[in-house]
């Protein structure tokens, strides 16, 4: 073998070499990167954890002192032997003092009575009967909504969706036209039947016929299903602007929804301290329920009410925890939870 042929060889593998080394180097750096974001990785994620079980745990707390609050509101409310739920309560106004802790963390709470939305239960007499004003006023919101929501409710004839939610919580098992109202539910897969019971939750509305999450969603705003047996109707001290519009009133065969100027009065008497009471309240800041909006209402009003929805929301850095809790506070002492949900 000639000297030159040596020297190229040697040159080939320090060459070769060469390459080995940057090689695992770059394997070396690449592994170490690895390792730095993995650890940091892990750091946030057990920083995140500790910080989302924080703010699970102040937003549980602010359920509590909403509890609390409604607890007392009660005992002053049998103090005074007066009962009305209004806009100027303390738990009402819970809602505009955001409260601050020490570690930077930030709750808000809100709550709202159940008489400031229509109780869809409130519309079957006891024993689940159905009642005539119950399916016009249905007819007529659902039109309503078709206007106002087109894209989901273009494709759906109100008074089949009134008539699918009648058939759903009143008792008989049979459409008004005839035909058994479970023949769509046994169609579907898994089966099922209508429930002949009132509504257990806003969110049963999507198994109706004719019902899904898009209607379901443009309903929550202005339904509720509290309390589930025995309620009224809308409180007109409590509701919003868009929940007064569906005060349904008039005499005999002549309802009409609440019109934007009966809405406004009802607001201005609010804003002006008063509230609205039956016709037979005997209060001072009272205004009698007639002379804001004439007539019946279908379903009667309620101006008290001992169940609440509370929602809790916590910050907690860049981590939010949202606690919602349904309470009934009939026993200020002992209220009675019913429902829990944590986001």
């Amino acid at each position: 073998m000639s000297p030159q042929r040596r020297v190229v060889n040697r040159s080939g593998q320090r060459g070769i070499a060469l390459v080995a080394v940057l090689l695992f180097l770059l394997l070396a750096g690449s592994a170490a990167a690895t390792f730095v974001y993995r650890s940091l990785t892990d750091v946030l994620i057990a920083g995140n954890r500790d910080a989302g079980a924080q703010a699970e745990a102040l937003a549980s707390g602010g359920v509590e002192v909403a509890f609390a609050i409604l607890a007392q509101d009660r005992l002053d409310e049998s103090s005074a032997d007066f009962r009305a739920e209004a806009w100027g309560d303390d738990w009402h106004r819970l809602a505009s003092v955001p409260i601050s802790t020490e570690d930077g963390a930030l709750l808000r709470i809100r709550v709202e009575d159940a008489g400031s939305r229509l109780n869809l239960n409130a519309l079957f007499a006891d024993g689940l009967i159905r009642d005539p004003l119950t399916e016009i006023l249905l007819i007529r919101w659902f039109e309503r909504l078709a206007d106002e929501a087109p894209d989901v409710f273009r494709s759906r004839d109100p008074d089949e969706l009134a008539q699918n939610l009648i058939d759903w919580v009143d008792a008989d098992e049979t459409r008004p036209g005839g035909g058994l109202e479970d023949d769509y539910y046994q169609r579907q897969r898994p089966s099922y039947r209508a429930a002949n019971r009132p509504l257990l939750s806003v969110d049963e509305l999507a198994l109706i016929e004719g019902f899904d999450a898009e209607v379901v969603a443009v309903l929550r705003p202005y339904v509720t299903v509290y309390p589930l047996a025995g309620g009224d109707g809308i409180n007109p001290n409590t509701a919003p602007p868009w929940v007064l519009a569906l005060l349904f009133h008039g005499t005999g065969d002549d309802f009409l929804f609440a019109e934007e100027e009966t809405v406004r009065a009802i607001l201005d008497i609010r804003e002006g301290g008063g509230i609205l009471c039956a016709d037979d309240a005997d209060h001072p800041s009272c205004t009698p329920i007639r002379e804001a909006i004439p007539g019946e209402i279908f379903p009667p009003p309620t101006f008290s009410t001992d169940v609440f929805r509370v929602v809790s929301q916590a910050e907690v850095g860049d981590v939010i925890a949202t606690v919602e809790a349904t309470v009934d506070r009939e026993d200020p002492i002992e209220p009675t939870l019913l429902s829990w949900r944590v986001d």
